[in-house]
């Protein structure tokens, strides 16, 4: 850890000036080894009629771990920021401290603890019992620091090269040469076989060795893993420094570049949209987010080839991840330009339901784009149980997204850009805790119409929508009477104009 990283951790702690707040993210920090405590403790209780079958398929569980790992700082144009970059113009802070920054706040990611914890859990089930466990858990540890280290090193890469056209040209053709390769993968039937040749298998070994006694077999192991991860925060440092001091074009393009006038539009409210779009749109870190969102958890729901009953889960948890892009804050789509559009003459309500819409169309292209890909390896037309239960988690869900971002936005707005490829449009510790809220109300609503899909009679998935679309409908129209407020209107538009 660089020097200048400690006071920047000190100066954002700071600036949680609530009291709550502050208990709120000492608790979410806490909960990731609660969980992995309780993983470890549920994974030695287990019955071990399945050991064998897990411990074979134990390898391909860790490739997901490393494709997340590569993924995010990818699409988030090397990680996460601790401040925005326009935060920091006037002090000399080192981008290798802006890379370990990036590191740090990789635990904010919910999506990272979550398979952290089924690491622990899936060591303590392959340990046989009465054996070491710490070390197996250890292996599987350094495993997540390797990839999550060389994860960062590739986003930071990618970055550099994006900086030019000549890169962004060959960075989306191998993008499209990869999903074209995954594509046919998984048509030829030679998947099992990409998965069995895959690297993940000697850390598995490694780790049961561990729990076996195997000391030297699993200290080399470990400590080839441990060595690239060093290796990896040297080449990654490397990496962001040269990125950024690449003069990049983009934004070159975008100041000198002819812009041609936008059609007029026929009403208030349809000119109101196609702005909304554009903003939405014209910023990279939303535009990369939702190709992403809208793209690859339908490869994964087709080159996992789930049931209709498994199927009914994705619409809620891709409707979370699609609020997270921007609902959370959706006002901040205005930016700076706020405060003349509110002064303008015009109904307060109409912006407030063109947001409201914004984060809905989103929402539904990702579960649209989901589901069909999700259903082309389906081996069977869906009962009407099941068609009913992905179409009531599909619109349940949708109102509960909207009706929790439009609070948000409206009750807790933050200023934020979102010009550059990492920016969010809240702060990291806001984001964490805003994503934990969505994703367990989501997933709980998902749960329980694919519990609902496997019941006889449809009419059951049905009648579950009903009461809990009304609860989020009740809560959109308690949002909008708040927005009414000229108060609280005037307080959203100054903090996402100028903070």
């Amino acid at each position: 850890m660089t020097s200048q990283l400690g006071p920047l951790l000190g100066l954002r702690w700071r600036m949680v000036r609530s009291p709550r707040a502050r208990l709120g993210f000492l608790a979410l920090a806490a909960t990731t080894p609660l969980l992995s405590l309780v993983a470890a403790v549920a994974g030695r209780l287990a019955p071990d009629g399945s050991r064998d079958e897990v411990v074979l398929l134990a390898p391909t569980a860790l490739i997901p771990v490393a494709v997340l790992a590569v993924l995010a700082p990818m699409v988030a144009g090397g990680g996460n920021e601790l401040f925005p970059d326009d935060h920091l113009t006037a002090y000399p802070v080192s981008s290798r401290t802006l890379y370990t920054a990036s590191l740090v706040l990789t635990p904010l990611n919910l999506a990272w603890v979550t398979q952290v914890v089924g690491l622990v859990g899936l060591a303590a089930f392959v340990t046989e019992r009465g054996r070491l466990l710490v070390l197996p858990v250890l292996t599987f540890l350094a495993y997540v620091v390797l990839v999550t280290v060389a994860g960062q090193a590739a986003g930071w890469w990618l970055t550099g090269i994006r900086q030019h056209r000549a890169g962004r040209v060959v960075t989306w053709a191998l993008a499209a040469a990869l999903g074209l390769g995954g594509v046919l993968v998984v048509t030829t039937g030679r998947l099992a076989a990409v998965l069995n040749d895959t690297p993940t298998t000697a850390v598995v070994v490694a780790a049961l060795n561990g729990s076996a006694g195997a000391w030297r077999p699993w200290s080399v192991t470990t400590g080839v893993l441990l060595g690239l991860s060093a290796l990896a925060y040297v080449v990654g440092a490397r990496a962001c420094d040269w990125a950024l001091r690449q003069p990049g074009d983009a934004t070159l393009q975008s100041q000198t570049g002819a812009v041609r006038r936008g059609r007029r539009r026929s009403s208030p409210r349809a000119q109101i949209l196609a702005t909304d779009r554009s903003s939405v749109w014209r910023s990279p870190s939303l535009r990369r987010g939702l190709l992403v969102l809208g793209i690859l958890p339908g490869l994964v729901a087709a080159a996992a080839g789930l049931d209709w009953t498994s199927l009914a889960l994705l619409p809620a948890l891709v409707a979370a991840g699609a609020g997270l892009l921007f609902g959370v804050n959706v006002f901040c789509l205005d930016g700076s330009g706020s405060v003349w559009l509110a002064s303008n003459p015009g109904d307060p309500a109409r912006a407030f339901w063109c947001k409201a819409q914004i984060v809905a169309e989103g929402s539904l292209v990702a579960m649209g784009i989901t589901l069909a890909a999700g259903s082309l390896r389906a081996d069977r037309a869906p009962t009407a149980a099941e068609a009913v239960a992905i179409l009531s988690c599909a619109a349940t869900a949708l109102l509960l997204v909207l009706a929790t971002c439009m609070d948000l936005s409206v009750t807790r707005p933050h200023r934020a850009d979102l010009r550059g490829p990492r920016d969010t449009p809240a702060p990291p510790g806001a984001m964490a805790a805003y994503s934990v809220r969505l994703a367990v109300s989501t997933t709980l609503t998902g749960m329980l119409f694919s519990a609902f899909s496997g019941l006889p009679d449809w009419r059951w998935a049905a009648a579950l929508a009903v009461p809990l679309s009304l609860l989020s409908l009740r809560r959109l129209l308690s949002s909008a009477r708040k927005w009414s407020d000229p108060a609280v209107r005037s307080r959203v538009v100054a903090t996402v104009a100028s903070g």
